[in-house]
């Protein structure tokens, strides 16, 4: 591991703990960059937690594995979700209406190659509302700690029952806590190092030097120590550490080249489609079932149009922060809500996109299961665009660089949408309105409304859609899927004729060679029982066409 400790001490005096009721009886100990600062508390994890306990569902211990001063820090586990970690009321140790300087250091020894932490505060406020404010943030590379640091935060004066507490904008790792401080206002108070990775830092001391050249020699086509070291290694990028990598640092470190090697695509292996895709129901014994490596579905909060809304994310087995995923939004039915795809018996969808994972049939990807109940199905689109994609492809790792409109236009073939009976509404809607940023779209069980009347204008509608888009007839996938028996049969099965007659709509399941395609299931009626297997016969063709 590369923890990195700092060779000088903050403290002086050694204590364990040390906690002052109030300013009156602060304790003051000279730290590494102020001179005889006050601490209201120094937490070094010594002896004990210091008063720190787990905060959701996550247990605190101290621990000799991995301090950052000393001995011992707090090792936080078990957790679910980002939000869960360590805390600590400071009720009694801090006065509302106060200025204060905080400081926690922390690492993390396993999963994403970095993390984001965050030092936060909870609170009521007067009117009885709980509030979290958010102090300080800092990406952390694994093995290494980082400061999460704000010399001047004002505690709120209508604060009631502060809790400070540490948690990470996404992912459920382990991590440590150690030298956890506050201090007077103004107050600056030492901590590690910040670390920054950089292509060809393999050991990530912040410069290339030989040492670097001797590890990238000695892990070649071999599994480094640390996920990465490889990354940092594989100067080509094209996802393994090969002798042309070696090679560059001799070049380098002789002054021979100052640029690196143009990135290199891993290839592209061609899917094999096929061109008319029929109902091919799956086994519902095993892919109902638990699977014995699963994923994980995280219930998230945003602002919606009318208050806070809710969303579910499925996240799929050993989710990593440093891979890029693919991502399809998922709508329930009339009556329903975001709930209904993982927690019905009906439904039940995390199951089956598990095996589907674990039998290769499909990527990993992240699976968004939001709701239209505060905009109508007709109406989601808006909220969709504004409000549940920059909310969830900011916390969560996706092709898109960012939540600009640029970066989510430029990864719109990793983003896909579909939906069941109003869902389905919901996504003729998306289809019309977010071409720009999504292109496959997966309409189950429902037609276009859009306030139309014959098939043809709805067609049209979708049509005209897209010729204002300006986009090619291989830059948009619509998969489209019910039952002969299924009550939305009769309204969109002409819609999708009309669709066929029209210049933008290129009929196959093959989407290499078209960009239409309607599957029909003999004897099916309007039932997620139902659906779910269109689904699965239907999201292994997404994804697949302009990959890089």
């Amino acid at each position: 591991m590369y923890l990195k400790k700092c060779v000088n001490k903050m403290l002086t005096t050694a204590l364990a703990c040390t906690t002052a009721l109030s300013s009156a009886t602060v304790l003051p100990i000279r730290a590494g960059a102020a001179d005889d600062a006050a601490y209201y508390f120094r937490d070094s994890f010594e002896s004990g937690d210091c008063g720190w306990s787990g905060r959701g569902d996550c247990t605190v211990k101290s621990s000799s594995d991995m301090p950052y001063q000393d001995n011992a820090a707090l090792f936080v586990s078990g957790r679910s979700d980002a939000w869960n970690g360590p805390e600590k009321d400071i009720s009694a140790i801090c006065d509302a209406g106060k200025t204060y300087s905080f400081s926690v250091c922390v690492e993390y020894e396993s999963g994403a190659d970095t993390m984001t932490f965050q030092l936060s505060l909870a609170y009521t406020d007067a009117s009885g509302t709980a509030v979290y404010a958010h102090l300080a943030k800092a990406d952390a590379i694994s093995g290494n700690y980082v400061q999460l640091a704000n010399t001047e935060y004002t505690i709120p004066a209508d604060a009631k029952n502060p809790i400070l507490y540490v948690e990470t904008l996404s992912g459920s790792s382990s991590f440590y806590i150690d030298e956890a401080i506050c201090a007077e206002s103004g107050t600056v108070i030492e901590g590690p190092k910040e670390v920054k990775f950089q292509l060809g830092d393999v050991n990530l001391d912040g410069v290339i030097s030989a040492a670097d050249l001797t590890l990238a020699k000695r892990y070649c086509g071999k599994d480094f120590p640390q996920r990465i070291m490889q990354r940092a290694a594989d100067l080509n990028q094209n996802g393994s550490v090969e002798a042309d990598d070696v090679r560059w640092y001799a070049q380098y470190l002789t002054g021979q080249t100052t640029v690196y090697p143009e990135k290199v695509d891993p290839p592209v292996k061609p899917f094999n489609y096929d061109a008319n895709l029929q109902y091919h129901p799956f086994d519902e014994r095993v892919y109902l079932s638990q699977a014995s490596h699963p994923g994980k579905v995280v219930e998230e909060h945003y602002n919606g149009p009318q208050g806070q809304n809710t969303l579910y994310v499925y996240l799929p087995p050993d989710y990593d922060e440093n891979k890029k995923y693919n991502i399809f939004y998922l709508m329930h039915g009339g009556g329903e809500n975001e709930r209904t795809l993982f927690f019905k018996d009906d439904t039940m969808m995390q199951n089956i996109f598990d095996h589907m994972i674990e039998n290769g049939e499909m990527e990993p990807m992240i699976v968004v299961t939001p709701t239209f109940n505060q905009s109508g199905a007709e109406g989601f689109w808006s909220e969709f665009r504004d409000k549940v994609v920059p909310f969830v492809e900011g916390k969560y790792s996706t092709y898109a660089e960012s939540t600009s409109p640029e970066d989510l236009k430029a990864s719109r073939f990793h983003r896909a949408y579909g939906g069941f009976s109003m869902g389905a509404v919901s996504t003729w809607a998306v289809l019309t309105h977010c071409l720009d940023i999504v292109a496959y779209f997966m309409p189950l069980s429902g037609d276009h409304w859009g306030g139309t009347q014959t098939s043809y204008d709805k067609a049209k509608a979708i049509a005209n859609a897209i010729d204002q888009s300006g986009l090619q007839k291989d830059e948009y996938f619509i998969c489209c899927a019910t039952g002969t028996t299924d009550i939305a049969y009769p309204n969109l099965g002409p819609q999708v004729e009309e669709m066929k007659k029209m210049s933008q709509f290129v009929y196959t399941s093959d989407l290499s060679q078209g960009n239409f395609y309607f599957l029909v299931a003999e004897g099916k009626d309007h039932w997620w029982g139902n659906v779910r297997h269109y689904v699965y016969d239907m999201l292994p063709y997404f994804f697949r066409e302009h990959q890089q």
